[in-house]
């Protein structure tokens, strides 16, 4: 991923979503677990606080990137673990208080 980007960017590869350490301090700093959501045609991230469930922000190194084991909503949106990786970008809707997978930014 290019992380000199200002925008947040996460990647899906082997049915797991990888957040940088930039994307995580950016948007998801104090925030311990999130749900993905499939809903309207797109895919949606929704940061919860300790205690509300979801999937846990895992700390991956020590640089601070995370990841989520995301592999039964990855296949039930036929995503393959197989499949190539797919980097988007989130963009948050104030409305719904979530952050929308954004177009395709890069893949590898």
């Amino acid at each position: 991923m290019d992380e000199d980007r200002h925008e947040p960017l996460v990647e899906v590869r082997a049915g797991r979503l990888y957040v940088p350490a930039q994307t995580y301090e950016l948007v998801l700093a104090g925030f311990p677990a999130v749900a993905l959501l499939a809903r309207d045609g797109g895919w949606w991230l929704i940061p919860l606080k300790a205690g509300a469930g979801g999937l846990q922000l895992k700390q991956r190194n020590a640089r601070g990137d995370r990841v989520v084991e995301a592999q039964e909503f990855l296949r039930s949106q036929g995503v393959d673990d197989a499949q190539e990786p797919m980097t988007f970008s989130l963009e948050f809707d104030t409305g719904r208080g979530a952050y929308r997978f954004g177009r395709i930014a890069s893949t590898r």
